[in-house]
């Protein structure tokens, strides 16, 4: 509240001492006010969808919104605020001396709603304590909102007013606050499943400061960067029942600084050489495991070195060669070793690329890099037992034609060949086999085109396909393929019509080996496919009077998950026994429809005062089979897991009716 009062006075200060200037100045800005009555047919699932990043929880909501710009010759000052008193109220305002400063500071909200309602057995729902006895009447349980609003504020100063040299510093503090869901067993390992309230209460402050010189042929800067997160609560307390220690970490505080030095040089034939170097700490710490007698402490380093050499010589000739080198030192401190997976790796970059304009309007552009990464694990007593290294062969080439005044067009291709080392004896092969590691042949193809006609004509059209085959992998992923359309186009009919659409599809197809249990392997294929449009139109009625506008925007999303358990076994250690491998294919996973128009009236009275008007609907449909006949106290096998679970992304699905109406004024 202190934040947006601050910059409200300034705001208000700024605009009285406007009258101060005395040279010839320019004044303009808007007021607006819109009504919205909304009516949601909806659970409390929906509903909590339908407002996800909005403020529209009442039946009936009244926004105000303003602008102002004011220019003199030696100043300016811009003024945005709206959304006043709701959760997505933001206020930003910018000023300062045509090319000496400018002073900037802002204020914004935004909630994000997951599901109202939802219920847990236990008392404290929100704060570092949870109390009370599970039991399986849900009817008796409490109720909350899984709901997180974010306040975001600050303000930077750019100062340029002793060229070449300029100073640049912003800082800007985030406040996040709610109830996120989490979940936890009742015993380790395994027991009844819980499914939580989490308290959230961060706090983050970023401060960066920069400085430097620029007139070329020579740039120079130094920056630094200092964010801080603050965490009200660390820890979760759970009731008696559960295992000691009964408590649970939750995001440790934690301060992360840079600071970096980037310079560049123009050099002789048409070429500059540039580069980055930082350097970074982040360190955390949590006294969590005091409770089993040992404090964590995190400690991560990291840094950099970028060249690069670009050079033009001649016309149809680009050049690029360039070098990366980044490491990671995470030297943490775990005196028990509860977690005993610290890696740190580092990662060097060579490559260069080659541009040629040739004949007929072509441009024709390659590449290569190669990567070379190194992992290991950290303090470990058997120096054999490290991650795998990486070398990665990277190509692409891309073509580019524009011989014609009304198309552009491009196709590329880019290939990974990535050969893993395997520096793990056998024992350790699960650990290896992680398919961000694993070996891997990855192509990508992309081709698009724009045409342009005619000057009120335009089409554009868009496909990528990109395939990735892990090469040496036992389980985890083997294979990534995906298939994206897109299409746009828009047209002008004259001064009274103008018509645009789009349209996309898109495929993606995983699969993968898992180890479900130690009688044998499952395979597992999950598909999804997704497809939408768009259609809108703006219809001049009466020229710079009346205007119509339509929007109907529809998408489409299917998935499913094919299983097949690779011994006859798993399906009695599962409990299903006599069941086959058709029956436990998951035909809905993450299904939903997503559907709207909207029609809109916008009648200008003068050119002052302009009067809108319109209706939409929406409804969103979601079907998923790990929600369908959903229970908030499963009792265990054979249908499920013995679980208690509070509601989190049940009833996702929404219809909602919106009228709404304003009135703007500009000056």
């Amino acid at each position: 509240m202190k934040a947006k009062i601050i910059i409200l006075t300034l705001i208000l200060s700024f605009m009285v001492l406007s009258d101060a200037f005395p040279q010839d100045k320019t004044i303009e800005g808007e007021v607006s006010l819109e009504g919205v009555w909304v009516d949601v047919d909806a659970k409390e699932g929906g509903k909590a969808k339908f407002t996800e990043y909005r403020d529209l929880e009442e039946d009936w909501a009244a926004f105000g919104a303003a602008k102002l710009k004011f220019d003199t010759d030696k100043f300016f000052l811009n003024v945005d605020a709206g959304d006043f008193v709701y959760d997505t109220q933001y206020y930003k305002i910018d000023g300062g001396m045509w090319g000496k400063f400018k002073l900037d500071l802002f204020y914004d909200e935004i909630p994000h709603n997951l599901t109202f309602d939802a219920r847990t057995p236990f008392s404290g729902a929100g704060s570092d304590t949870l109390t009370g006895t599970p039991n399986t009447d849900f009817s008796s349980w409490n109720t909350f909102d899984y709901s997180l609003e974010r306040r975001q504020y600050g303000g930077g100063l750019k100062v340029n007013w002793i060229s070449p040299f300029f100073f640049d510093a912003s800082f800007q503090r985030e406040e996040r606050e709610g109830i996120k869901p989490t979940g936890v067993a009742e015993t380790s390992p395994g027991g009844v499943a819980f499914e939580l309230p989490e308290p959230v209460n961060y706090t983050t402050n970023n401060l960066k400061v920069e400085g430097g010189y620029a007139r070329k042929p020579l740039f120079l800067s130094l920056s630094y960067f200092l964010s801080e997160f603050n965490n009200g609560n660390t820890s979760l307390n759970l009731p008696p029942n559960f295992n000691a220690p009964r408590a649970f970490s939750l995001p440790p505080d934690n301060t992360y600084y840079k600071g970096a030095f980037k310079g560049a040089v123009n050099l002789p034939f048409n070429s500059k050489f540039s580069t980055n170097i930082g350097l970074s700490r982040g360190k955390s710490d949590t006294s969590i495991l005091s409770l089993i007698g040992s404090d964590f402490e995190g400690k991560i380093d990291t840094q950099n070195y970028d060249f690069a050499l670009t050079s033009n010589p001649i016309r149809f000739l680009d050049a690029k060669v360039y070098y990366k080198d980044y490491e990671r030192d995470n030297d943490s401190n775990d005196p028990l070793g509860v977690v005993n997976t610290f890696f740190s790796y580092r990662t060097r970059t060579l490559g260069g690329e080659l541009g040629l304009r040739l004949p007929a309007q072509f441009y024709l552009s390659g590449g290569y890099d190669y990567v070379k990464t190194k992992r290991r694990l950290e303090g470990e007593e058997d120096p054999e037992r490290v991650l795998p290294f990486n070398k990665d062969n990277i190509y692409h080439v891309d073509l580019r034609w524009e011989g014609l005044d009304f198309v552009a067009f491009k196709v590329g291709y880019e290939r990974l060949d990535r050969d893993e080392e395997d520096q793990t004896p056998e024992t350790e092969e699960q650990l290896n086999k992680m398919f961000p590691y694993a070996a891997q042949d990855r192509d990508t193809y992309k081709a698009s085109v724009d045409i342009f006609p005619l000057d009120n004509l335009n089409f554009g059209f868009e496909y990528r396909y990109k395939k990735a085959d892990y090469t040496d992998t036992t389980f985890g992923l083997t294979s990534d393929k995906r298939n994206e359309f897109n299409f746009s186009a828009d047209y002008m009919i004259g001064k009274i019509v103008k018509l645009y659409g789009f349209a996309d599809y898109e495929t993606i197809k995983f699969a993968q080996t898992v180890f479900p249990d130690e009688a044998g392997t499952a395979d597992i294929k999950q598909d999804d496919k997704s497809y939408g449009y768009g259609l809108g139109a703006e219809i001049y009625v009466i020229p710079q009077k009346l205007t119509l506008i339509f929007q109907h925007d529809y998408l489409k999303s299917n998935g499913k998950v094919d299983f097949t358990l690779n011994d006859p076994a798993l399906f009695t250690s599962a409990g299903v026994a006599g069941a086959d491998n058709d029956i436990i294919d998951i035909s809905r996973w993450d299904d939903y429809t997503r559907y709207s128009f909207k029609v809109k009236t916008i009648y200008q009275f003068t050119k002052f005062l302009i009067a809108s008007a319109g209706y939409g609907y929406e409804s969103f449909k979601y079907r998923d089979a790990q929600l369908d006949n959903y229970q908030f106290a499963p009792l265990g096998p054979p249908n499920s897991n013995a679980a208690f679970l509070t509601g989190a992304y049940k009833d996702q699905s929404y219809r909602a009716h919106l009228i709404f109406g304003g009135l703007t004024y500009r000056f």
